[in-house]
């Protein structure tokens, strides 16, 4: 096998009970591979996986721990494990077991073949619910808006030391981590594997946060949104107009007919004030964001760490 050492790099939150036969799958999927890390990252868990996570280190100085000062959520928190990976291969999954780590010794054949990035696809998701919002995502995201990302990626990605090193130059906040590699762009390539319905737990991810999600991913990606919004404008001026032409028309034509234009009045103030929400909402999103990067606030705080000389 190659001389290249390999970091792994998954969070966990919520999912104690999947720590230990997370790593157990990890080790047998990297017989043959001796210089490799595991990083886990206890996005400030309240189920007390730090304990495991620490008993886990002690026995292995392969294994590494980081623990969040608070729940920074997945993305920064991948992202922190990404700041401290020394690995010349990378690879990112899902703590959860739903990004099967069999797949690791296919993802890290590929980045030996010379790619930078790995992406891996799937259609399966963990119930049917998600499987429909998942479809209703990439609709927007490519048909809707053209982004060209690779459809139906899941977090389970390969990355070289180059990639690695061009995403922890990214100082931006709002941070999305398909967001970002999409934007470094480099030589890739994807394979599509069957991503496991998970077994134990409830998943974290509720309707809000995907959808939260789905925000952050387009607003980072594409000023889009704001196009839409001004032609929507000038529609809405467009038919306001050849309303109120067929108003002042209709009141010469049928003087005797005019309904009072209580319901009229009553549609275009909800129309309109709906319209002007929905238009407030999208760039007070933008300002938000805007908002978030300008105070320089540190990505993440780190409480505690196993097996890092830099916190130890």
């Amino acid at each position: 096998m190659s001389g290249k050492k390999i970091s792994i790099i998954t969070t966990v939150f919520r999912g104690k009970d999947l720590i230990v036969p997370l790593i157990e799958r990890i080790e047998a999927n990297l017989v043959g591979f001796d210089n490799y890390e595991i990083i886990l990252v206890d996005d400030h868990c309240p189920e007390r996986s730090w304990q495991i996570i620490e008993r886990l280190a002690k026995n292995n100085s392969k294994i590494k721990g980081i623990k969040l000062s608070r729940n920074f959520g997945q993305q920064i928190a991948m992202s922190a494990g990404m700041r401290f990976a020394s690995g010349d291969m990378i690879v990112l999954l899902d703590g959860d077991l739903q990004n099967p780590p069999e797949n690791i010794p296919i993802i890290i054949a590929k980045l030996e073949e010379g790619f930078d990035l790995v992406y891996t696809t799937s259609k399966t998701r963990n119930n049917w619910i998600d499987e429909i919002t998942s479809k209703l995502f990439w609709f927007f995201i490519i048909d809707i808006l053209k982004i060209d990302m690779i459809k139906n990626q899941l977090m389970m990605k390969g990355l070289s030391k180059r990639i690695l090193n061009h995403y922890n130059s990214y100082d931006e906040h709002i941070r999305i981590v398909a967001g970002i590699v999409y934007d470094i762009g480099l030589n890739s390539t994807s394979i599509e594997i069957v991503n496991e319905r998970r077994t134990s737990g409830k998943s974290n991810y509720n309707f809000m946060k995907r959808l939260n999600l789905m925000i952050d991913i387009v607003l980072t990606l594409s000023t889009k949104p704001l196009s839409y919004l001004i032609n929507f404008s000038f529609i809405s001026l467009f038919l306001t107009a050849i309303v109120g032409g067929w108003n002042i028309f209709s009141r010469f034509l049928y003087p005797d007919n005019q309904p009072p234009g209580y319901m009229t009045l009553l549609l275009a103030i909800c129309f309109f004030g709906s319209a002007t929400l929905f238009v407030l909402g999208i760039i007070g999103k933008y300002l938000s964001n805007i908002y978030q990067e300008v105070r320089r606030r540190p990505l993440f705080i780190v409480e505690n760490a196993a097996n890092l000389s830099q916190y130890e």
